[in-house]
Formats: C-alpha cells, sequence, structure tokens
C-alpha cells in the first residue's frame, strides 16, 4: 500500500485512511489497524541470532570480514552485529581491505577462503595487522594442502563447510579471547604434518653410522653433561670434545645439543645392565 492509499472497510462502514507518515519501508495491516515495518531477510537474521540477554557472544568485538561475494558479506555483518560485535568492516581486494583495516584496528579478521586471491588476502591482511588475530572459513576438511598453508600463515582459527554458523560465533568468540581452534579433523591433518616434517628432519637409524666415540658423547649428551664433563670422563681434551660434538650435530642433522640429546633416545639401543 502505498503512501496516503485509502482502505475501505469491505462491511460499508467507515474508511481508514492511511496518513502520509506510512513509509516505503512499512506496509498497512487492515485487519488489525496498524502500521507495521517491512523486515528484510538480514532483520530477520538479527532477530533470531540475537542474545537471550540482549548482548550476545560477541560484545564489543572488533571484525573484519574478507569475502568477495557481497550477499554473504552482507549476511555475516548481520549475523556478527546482532551478537553484540561492534559494526563490523568489509573487504573483498587490496584497497577495500587497507581502509577497513585502518578504519576499524580489527580484533578478529574473518577470511572467506574461497574469495578471488584469498591467499594473498589473508597474507597481507596478517601483514597489514599483525595482532589481529584470524579465522579462516570455507575451507575443505579434507584439503591438506590448504589447511596446512592456513596454519603456515598463522591463523588461529578453522571453520570448515560443512561446520554451522553457531560454530562460527563459539570460533570468533574463542579465537578472539586468545584461544586457537581447529577441528579434530583439521588437528589431524596439522598433527601428521608435523609429523611428516620431523621424520624428514631426523635421519634414519639405520643408514646412520656412528664411531665408538660419538656414540659415548652422544650418551653423555642425553646425560646432560658438559664438554669439561665429558672430556674428564673419557681422559681427552676439552677441544676433542668439541670436534666430536660438532661431528654429532652435523651427522644428526640438528643445531643443538639439545636436540641431540633429543635425538640420542629414539636412536640409540638401551643400554645393557652391568
Amino acid at each position: 500500500m502505498g503512501v496516503g492509499a485509502v482502505t475501505v472497510a469491505e462491511d460499508g462502514g467507515e474508511a481508514f485512511a492511511v496518513a502520509s507518515a506510512v513509509q516505503p519501508d512499512q506496509f498497512w495491516s487492515p485487519g488489525v489497524g496498524e502500521v507495521y515495518r517491512r523486515q528484510s531477510p538480514l532483520t530477520r537474521v538479527e532477530r533470531h541470532w540475537e542474545g537471550v540477554d540482549g548482548v550476545g557472544q560477541l560484545y564489543g568485538a572488533r571484525v573484519l570480514i574478507i569475502d568477495d561475494c557481497k550477499l554473504y558479506r552482507d549476511y555475516l555483518v548481520a549475523v556478527v552485529t546482532s551478537q553484540g560485535a561492534v559494526t563490523p568492516g568489509v573487504a573483498w581486494d587490496w584497497p577495500s581491505l587497507v581502509a577497513a583495516v585502518e578504519a576499524i584496528t580489527p580484533a578478529v579478521i574473518l577470511v572467506n577462503m574461497r574469495t578471488r586471491d584469498s591467499a594473498m588476502l589473508l597474507r597481507q591482511a596478517m601483514q597489514l595487522s599483525p595482532s589481529s588475530r584470524v579465522v579462516v572459513l570455507g575451507v575443505s576438511g579434507d584439503d591438506e594442502s590448504e589447511i596446512v598453508g592456513c596454519a603456515e600463515a598463522g591463523v588461529a582459527g578453522y571453520h570448515l563447510r560443512s561446520e554451522t554458523l553457531d560454530d562460527l560465533i563459539t570460533a570468533i568468540h574463542k579465537v578472539a579471547a586468545g584461544e586457537f581452534l581447529c577441528s579434530p579433523a583439521v588437528s589431524a591433518i596439522l598433527l601428521h604434518r608435523i609429523s611428516s616434517l620431523a621424520a624428514q628432519r631426523q635421519p634414519a637409524a639405520k643408514g646412520l653410522v656412528l664411531t665408538t666415540r660419538e656414540v659415548q658423547i652422544l650418551r653423555m649428551l642425553e646425560a646432560g653433561l658438559a664438554n669439561r664433563e665429558i672430556a674428564d670422563q673419557l681422559c681427552i681434551a676439552v677441544h676433542t670434545v668439541k670436534n666430536h660434538v660438532h661431528s654429532l650435530l652435523t651427522k644428526l642433522g640438528v643445531t643443538s645439543r639439545a636436540q641431540a640429546a633429543a635425538l640420542a633416545r629414539t636412536i640409540l639401543p638401551a643400554e645393557s645392565p652391568t
């Protein structure tokens, strides 16, 4: 019904005149005799996600949303705002990212990894705002390359494509509080990758050849002995011990005595009781 329209009662009785105060975003309900404001889909989202106590989980949080899909971007703005966050910043490319970071100094940045050039925008966002904590969205739970790449970039949380909006709100809340958050599937992938990298760095015990003296010194390093103590026990000069230690570190592919000692536990056989 437009501005200044008139509705006549079906029984032919008194007509109801709707004043010009009815705005384009309102509608007239003749059955009730009141003016109502139209609710957009985003308004309904806001009401649905309003916190029970009227505050919401994200009260006061400064959030930046990086997404090149305006519809999805607007939807996330509505949801995050309804949970009490400060009006979020939005970005979809480099210029908008710079402007948004300068405007709100975000505490949490949401990056939709389906956005064009998302990996580059992720790195740029972390360079522009190194104190911000990043949650990546739209990640597939079986995409090891993307999951590991995000971890290497330094993200603080993941929201998988299979997870819910409730999960996202929880993720933002926890990441803003300083936690790191990822699902069991993501954790399994990251742990597998760490294990693989460790295996690549450690030489295989089968192919490692150590002299008798090097084995003796490695056991002493494992026991926490200093160079002087090792020299005294083996009746050799301290500089000779240093040479042996240097040779050991090179063969083991490590850079410190502590790393060599830790590796000794995995490559040396247990000593026979005397």
